[in-house]
């Protein structure tokens, strides 16, 4: 990733009760001749095509690592991590369905207006980046480093249902 590309990230929890997922959304920019979804797509992540029923294998060379101090780091098959030791505001049960699963979905899109605070307007844009070819995700292993907790097995990927 160049050093001008520009990340908002933002946490999320899917589903309800014991059936929660925890989801990390990434929308990029860059200078890639492609959208950055795209060009992920080479890196283990998959094209998603529907936010209300995904289906994703685990994102090879993909994880998410939290720190004692719980920021965030998200590692992908390149040298240096996407995200170093980020600082997320997190759901409450984020943490949870993240251990319960071992996984976190992560997904990666462009014009997602992540910034803005209105949570419905990112699923009208996930929506709509996922008609229009532009999301890409992956179930990303996830471990918590220096907590005690091992990294997870690997997995067969999660299904999530909206």
């Amino acid at each position: 990733m160049s050093a001008d590309a520009r990340l908002h990230v933002r946490a999320s929890v899917w589903g309800h009760d014991d059936n929660r997922i925890a989801v990390l959304l990434v929308e990029g920019r860059t200078r890639l001749a492609v959208p950055l979804p795209t060009a992920l797509t080479a890196k283990g992540l998959s094209l998603v095509s529907d936010v209300d029923d995904v289906v994703l294998p685990t994102a090879r060379g993909w994880s998410v690592d939290v720190s004692p101090d719980g920021a965030l780091t998200l590692r992908w098959p390149h040298r240096t991590p996407l995200l170093d030791h980020l600082e997320v505001d997190r759901p409450g049960v984020w943490r949870w369905a993240a251990r319960l699963r071992r996984t976190v979905l992560v997904l990666v899109g462009s014009d997602l207006d992540l910034a803005a605070p209105d949570p419905a307007r990112h699923r009208e844009l996930l929506v709509a980046a996922a008609s229009g070819g532009t999301l890409a995700g992956g179930a990303v292993p996830y471990a918590e480093v220096g907590v005690g907790i091992g990294p997870p097995g690997g997995g067969p990927g999660v299904r999530a249902t909206g």
